[in-house]
Parts: structure tokens; sequence; C-alpha cells
């Protein structure tokens, strides 16, 4: 529970500012395996040949797969972790350990393909998903929370948005290059490896007992110091202790949710797509939209890593809310360009409403914290990441699944405009959460 406080953000030690720097690295390092997922457009149609013969196409592993692996790890794990950590029935350094279970992720699809069954790719996803989680944890939340002790929650969430950007750049291309060179099998055995090999610096910090969450005491006085806007009921969350039948009574709380799910429907749906879709709608070879997708990676790096920055100083809840209704915009306009205008141009406005949903997912740590501040974070964020997990499962399959219905033999190789009721299908999600984030910006301000 929090208790009182000078008033003043509290200044770190040379051992806390050592481990503050050592968790950052491990939660940079740990982005691999988000990163992986990230850039994982390049495996789709490698993976949905791997469908036995006799079985349907809708199976789609290059998309089902994947949602097992998030909805799994999101929708289960994560609140299960929060939950044990909360209780104390487990320690933070746990989560060093638990993070090289993501290796189960590719390597199950490497069984896969080389022919040791289908189904162990979907175990595989379940499996991975516990180190997806615990990789999240480290960075969403404990990272995030070293950072917000002196108020430099922003430059924290820039390094690790950047560094997420960066392995979703590498993998994308680094997967294209390998998938095409070697086949699906192989590559995915060296993604494996380079997976396993980016966990061993947290395990190594866990088997140290280096791997840790700032004290509690002192979280508290930086809450108490820092101006944090949001319902006056979610505030009580934060001085209190954790209960979650308050936090779901709170309509703040729902909004939030709403706005998980929401922008990682279309902007993950998009994300995961990002080959598939330059290939069907412009007709470019495997390698070509392997590139387009790079460069759509490349500015979502970037503003990854530059966007918190900058806004540092700014309300976050209206900044989302003009990111989504310019994302919504530019959605509505994808058919047309389709049908009008060359690739160069879908390219542009793919890159600038992937900028849009690399802001808002950069951001996204960032308004929990401004909403709920640094205590209440370990407990609000895992139940909002069900919802992130909700848009990345039915974000892509939906896409997907448009794409195969609107195909004459339901096997792909339609017509360009294939994905036209997918992209109006994002155009509503994101303009209906501009709306609500404009919603939550003016009941927060009334309360002031």
């Amino acid at each position: 529970v929090c208790g009182g406080s000078t008033g003043l953000l509290p200044t770190l030690s040379a051992q806390q500012r050592r481990l503050r720097l050592k968790t950052t690295l491990a939660a940079m390092s740990l982005d691999a395996i988000p990163g992986l997922y990230v850039g994982s457009s390049t495996w789709v149609d490698f993976m949905n040949k791997t469908v036995p013969p006799g079985m349907s196409s809708w199976l789609a592993p290059g998309v089902t797969q994947p949602a097992v692996f998030i909805v799994t790890g999101l929708c289960i794990y994560f609140p299960l972790l929060a939950y044990l950590l909360r209780r104390k029935k487990m320690a933070v350094q746990m989560l060093g350990v638990l993070a090289t279970l993501g290796v189960a992720f590719p390597l199950s699809i490497a069984v896969t393909a080389g022919g040791g069954g289908f189904w162990v790719q979907y175990f595989g996803a379940a499996l991975g998903g516990v180190g997806l989680v615990a990789a999240q944890f480290v960075e969403k939340i404990v990272a995030i929370q070293w950072w917000a002790l002196t108020g430099e929650s922003a430059t924290g969430a820039a390094w690790m948005g950047g560094s997420v950007g960066v392995w979703s750049l590498a993998f994308t291309l680094g997967s294209a290059w390998l998938c095409h060179g070697l086949g699906l099998e192989y590559a995915m055995y060296i993604l494996a490896v380079i997976i396993f090999l980016a966990t061993l610096f947290p395990l190594w910090l866990a088997y140290t007992g280096e791997l840790q969450a700032p004290p509690q005491e002192t979280m508290c006085a930086s809450a108490t110091s820092a101006s944090v806007s949001g319902h006056g009921q979610d505030k009580a969350v934060e001085r209190s202790a954790f209960a979650v039948r308050s936090l779901l009574c709170s309509l703040t709380f729902w909004q939030l949710a709403f706005h998980f799910m929401a922008f990682f429907f279309f902007g993950f749906g998009m994300k995961q797509l990002l080959s598939p879709i330059f290939q069907a709608t412009y007709g470019v070879t495997y390698l070509e939209s392997a590139y387009l997708a790079a460069v759509v990676l490349a500015i979502y790096a970037a503003v990854r890593s530059g966007l918190p920055l900058l806004t540092r100083r700014l309300p976050l809840t209206p900044v989302c809310a003009g990111l989504m209704a310019f994302s919504a915009i530019l959605y509505a306009c994808f058919p047309a360009i389709v049908r009008h205008l060359p690739v160069w141009w879908l390219l542009l406005a793919k890159t600038l409403t992937g900028a849009s949903f690399a802001g808002a997912s950069t951001l996204r740590n960032l308004l929990a914290l401004e909403l709920y501040g640094a205590a209440g974070l370990a407990d609000v964020l895992p139940l909002l990441e069900v919802g992130v997990g909700v848009g990345k499962f039915v974000g892509p399959m939906a896409g997907y699944f448009i794409y195969l219905a609107d195909t004459d033999d339901g096997i792909g190789g339609g017509d360009h405009s294939s994905y036209n009721p997918f992209f109006y299908a994002c155009a509503v999600v994101a303009a209906a959460d501009a709306g609500n984030l404009l919603a939550l910006h003016l009941r927060a301000r009334r309360q002031f």
C-alpha cells in the first residue's frame, strides 16, 4: 500500500542505476520474441503450404498458429503471471527463466515443416506464449517501472520501442531471405537459435538475482509526487490494495481495453499481412513484397523510438485519438489507391498507417501509466493486454479469411480487390476507437 511522500521524485543509488540499466538491456534483448512475431508476415504463405492434403486451406497456419501464440499468451498467461507475482507466489526473476520458452514458437514450426506433425506447431505456439508474456512483462512493466521512478518513463519507452522495431525489421528481412533460400524448416531452426541466444542475458540476470522490480515503497513515492491524470476511482486503485472488482466497474478501464483491442485489430492485422497484401493487390514477387514490408517496418521502428520523446509533455489521450482518426481516413482510401495508383502509393499509405500504429503501440504503456501510475501498472496492464490479445488474434485471421472468401477457389489468387472489405473494416474500427478516446479525454477533463 502506498504511503506518504515528500513530494519529490526519488533519486536512484548507484546500485539502482545499474539494476535499471541491466533490466533495460534484458528487456531489449527479450524484445526479440515479440519482434519475431511482428516480423512474421514473410512466413504466412510458406506456413499455409504446410496444410496436409485433404485438410481445409482455411486452417491457414500462417495466421492461426501465431494467433494461438498470442491469445494463449496475452489472454491467459499474462493475467495468470500478474496474479502470481501480485500474490508473491512467483518472483520477478522467474520471468527470465520462463522467457526461454519463447524458443518453442519458431522451433515447433520447424518441426512441422520437416514432417513432424501438423498440430505440433500449435502446441509449440501455446508453449511459446509463456515466453512471450515473460518478455512482455519485463519490457512493458518491470523496465518501465524503473524509468518511471525518476520521471523518465518516456525515455525508457523510447529505448524499448525502438528495440522492438529494430528486431521486427531484422526478422522481416532475415526471415524472407532464409525462407526463400533455405526453405521454411531450416529458416525456423535458425530463428529458434537466435531467440534462444537473446534469452541468455535475462536468464543470467535471473540466476544472479539482478532481474527485479523496483521496491514498492519507491514506486509509491514516485507515483505520489508525479502528476497523474485519470479517473478518481482509478487513482484509488493505485493508492490502495489492488481490487479487480473495482477496476472492472471503472468505465475508464473498459474504454482503455477497447482502445487496446481496436488498434491492434487493424494495426496488427495489417502488420502480419504486410507481405501477402502487397502480393495480392499488386502481384509483386515474394522478395519484392518482403522489401516493401521492410520499408514500412523501418519507419515503424523509427516512430516507436521517437514518438514517446516527442509527446512526453502532451496529454496522451488526444494524441492517440488523433492517430486513430488519421488511420481511419487512410484505411478508407486504400481500395481507391489499389484501384487507381501504382504500388508506391500503397507503400506510402501503409507506411503512414504503420507509423500511426507504431506510435499507438508504444504510447499504450505510457497511457496506462498516465492514468494509473507506476505502482498500479503491474496490476492494470496485464488485464488491458487481454484486449491486445483479442485484437491480435482476430485482426490477422479476419483479414486473411476475408481474402480467402473473396477468391474463387478458396485458396487465394483472387483479383486485386480481395482485401478491400478488410480495409473498410479497419477504417470503421479505427474511427470508432478515435471516438472512444475522445470521449475518454472529455470525461477526464470534466473531473478537474
